[in-house]
């Protein structure tokens, strides 16, 4: 045992002999400056490239193994110029020798200064760092005899059992990467980067920074990094504190021409477990910030990530104004300067959900849920309830309301004209429900919208709501499946006060007042309103109870017949200028845009009231005659008992715009009805006095024609 010892001693010190007398040769002998042309000329012959070292290189074994060069550049290849694929003004690493014998990696500062790095791939898309990188398959671009994807980065981490760095140290770098194919080129200058001391488990301070420019997008600008990282090889884990990136750029893509944005959050991840944690998230930019936290699993082949974030209140208007954009002019100069936003999220490589969405506008609040389902079919869902909204303080101001009013440009109509090519591509299934609305000037409560869209029709049913004390209905339909979109409106009206909505509706005194029951069923075709309005048709129910039609006094007309009957000068109006009514119901067929009623029916206690005509609602023209009769007495109305007109027809006539109807007598037509009826009286009191009872019948027959 002792001679094996022995043995083993002289072994040993015999090795640390040999390794002191190498080790004192290579410090006091060998020179690695002699081997310059000798390197300069393998680096040629294996890659066809030019190898310069232009200062001295320092070696050194123990204990630590390591060198440093002063000025290096290697020659880029072929075909790519004379500019150096890469230079260096200063490069220095050192590591322990006898840590590395152990599998530890315990490394002085790591510099390097002035390096310049020129990325380029050829017209022929070519790069010119591909015969610098050994074992690749030039067909396929993959490692020949070796398999890549079956190592995975905890398994590269994993594989050190330790490593401690002094520090890094990068300075004035620039890196160029350069497309000649593409024609795109990108540009880093000033790069940066900083450390303290790197060991496994332990916090160390990281800076990063550099100048970016790019044509393509015209983008140029600077980023910095910070933090405090750590890094667990053993468990494949790293992690950042502090956080902190700072962007300033500019270029044509940029919202506004510039944008500056700070950053701000606590990292982590995991890749064995893989997991990323994004904590203490702040993000400063165009007069908003937003904060949340983030959390990713299923890294990096089934990604998920789930979260929370708000974007407290700030100003519209001035985030606009930061764009450099003007804010939209609007009925309320008050409007669009409260806006606020938090929402939690859950989303995958497929589809992106927001759940406990919560919206604020001005005095406005949105809540419910919205998800894209599917980004690559780009369909939507949403289930969201809005407390209350006046739609109109965000509308183009009008005429006379002391703000500039909306200018129509010429062409604005043929703007929206063309294939409807936006709904074919929609696809989405959801629900909004509005406390309160005010659109237009009505006010409606209980508002609900059901919407579906798929393969280019898009369907809103039902649509409800409660307004001016009655009930809507409707289902509407949008098919763009063709060149031209077709729409299908099936609507009702129940209950509602007619004279308070339009009031409210044309911000005019109310033409109709009364309880009023609708029901439109309306088809149309047109990629414009004017070719919508155009070609408009269907049919259209209404009756009115216990109302007024204001702006026309029938018993005026009713006076001024009996008067031109009799032969005297028209009466001064008296009463109110409206015409009561008990009852006012008919029928209307749309064709082509025109409006047509043949079957107006008015009915009060005075009054018996019919009419037909047209509208023409493209050219908002109206041409109609009423037919009154009276059934009661105007006595106790302001005038006298019109005895002479029981039984006459007085015909008045409607003409004009929607906006200013014109109503005239029809003296024409009232004298030739009191001929024909004076006749018919006379008719039928000779026949009663001269002609038989039993022949009477057969001889109003006979004259059916005159007494009609």
């Amino acid at each position: 045992m002792k001679a094996l010892i022995r043995l083993l001693g002289l072994i040993v010190g015999g090795g640390v002999v040999v390794t002191v007398i190498v080790a004192a040769y290579l410090f006091l002998v060998f020179d690695p400056n002699d081997y310059r042309s000798h390197l300069a000329d393998q680096v040629r012959k294996e890659t066809g490239r030019e190898l310069v070292i232009a200062g001295d290189i320092g070696l050194s074994l123990f204990p630590w193994l390591g060198v440093e060069l002063g000025r290096v550049s290697l020659g880029d290849a072929p075909g790519f110029g004379d500019e150096a694929f890469a230079e260096v003004e200063r490069a220095e690493v050192r590591a322990l020798l006898v840590p590395l014998l152990r599998g530890e990696i315990e490394v002085d500062r790591i510099v390097l200064h002035g390096l310049a790095l020129r990325l380029i791939r050829n017209e022929a898309g070519v790069g010119n760092w591909e015969t610098l990188v050994g074992g690749d398959d030039p067909g396929t671009g993959s490692s020949v005899g070796s398999d890549r994807s079956s190592t995975t980065p905890a398994e590269v981490l994993g594989s050190v059992a330790a490593f401690a760095v002094s520090g890094v140290e990068i300075e004035s770098a620039q890196v160029l990467w350069e497309d000649r194919q593409a024609d795109v080129r990108h540009a880093f200058s000033n790069l940066a980067l900083k450390t303290g001391e790197i060991r496994s488990a332990i916090p160390f301070p990281l800076e990063i920074g550099l100048d970016f420019s790019s044509t393509e997008p015209t983008l140029s600008g600077r980023v910095d990094l910070s933090g405090q990282v750590e890094i667990q090889p053993e468990r494949a884990t790293a992690s950042v504190q502090g956080f902190t990136l700072r962007f300033a750029g500019r270029g044509d893509t940029l919202p506004g021409g510039s944008l500056e944005l700070t950053l701000a959050a606590g990292l982590a991840i995991d890749l064995n477990a893989g997991t990323l944690r994004v904590s203490d998230l702040v993000v400063n930019t165009l007069g908003m910030q937003v904060g949340g936290e983030l959390h990713g699993r299923g890294l990096p082949e089934q990604p998920v990530l789930t979260g929370q974030f708000e974007v407290a209140e700030f100003d519209p208007r001035q985030v606009l104004q930061r764009l450099g954009q003007s804010a939209p002019t609007m009925a309320d100069g008050t409007a669009l300067t409260r806006a606020s936003l938090r929402a939690e999220i859950d989303g995958s490589a497929e589809s992106l959900a927001l759940r406990n969405l919560e919206i604020r506008l001005d005095d406005s609040t949105v809540r419910g849920e919205a998800a894209i389902v599917d980004f690559t079919t780009q369909s939507l869902r949403f289930d969201l309830a809005l407390d209350r909204i006046d739609v109109d303080r965000y509308l183009p101001p009008t005429a006379g309301s002391g703000a500039t009013p909306a200018v129509a440009t010429p062409g604005a109509a043929a703007a929206v004209a063309g294939e409807p090519t936006g709904l074919r591509a929609l696809t989405l299934d959801g629900r909004v429900r509005i406390g309160q609305a005010v659109v237009s000037g009505l006010t409606a409560s209980d508002i609900e919208v059901n919407a579906k869209a798929a393969a280019g029709v898009l369907r809103l049913t039902p649509l409800a709501a409660r307004l001016y004390q009655g009930r809507y209905a409707g289902d509407v339909v949008l098919d763009a499946t063709g060149p031209r979109m077709r729409i299908s409106l099936n609507e009702s009206l129940n209950g509602v006060q007619i004279g308070p909505l339009l009031r409210d509706l044309t911000g005019q005194p109310e033409r109709l007042t009364g309880q009023a029951d609708l029901r439109a069923r309306l088809q149309a075709i047109g990629n414009d309103t004017s070719a919508i309005t155009r070609s408009l048709g269907g049919d259209a129910e209404f009756r009115f109870a216990d109302g007024a039609v204001k702006g026309v006094n029938v018993a005026q007309f009713m006076r001024e017949a009996a008067a031109r009957l009799r032969g005297q000068p028209a009466p001064d109006a008296s009463g109110p200028n409206q015409t009561d009514f008990t009852e006012l119901s008919g029928t209307i067929q749309f064709a082509n845009g025109i409006a047509t009623n043949n079957d107006l029916s008015l009915r009060s206690p005075l009054l018996r009231i019919a009419g037909q005509g047209t509208a023409d609602l493209g050219a908002e023209q109206i041409d109609y005659r009423i037919q009154a009769s009276l059934v009661g007495t105007l006595e106790g109305q302001g005038g006298a008992e019109l005895s002479n007109l029981r039984g006459v027809t007085v015909p008045v006539r409607v003409a004009g715009s929607f906006s200013q109807p014109r109503y005239a007598l029809d003296v024409e037509r009232l004298l030739t009805d009191n001929v024909r009826q004076q006749a018919r009286d006379r008719i039928e009191q000779q026949l009663q006095e001269r002609v038989p009872e039993n022949l009477q019948d057969n001889l109003r027959r006979g004259l059916r024609g005159l007494l009609r």
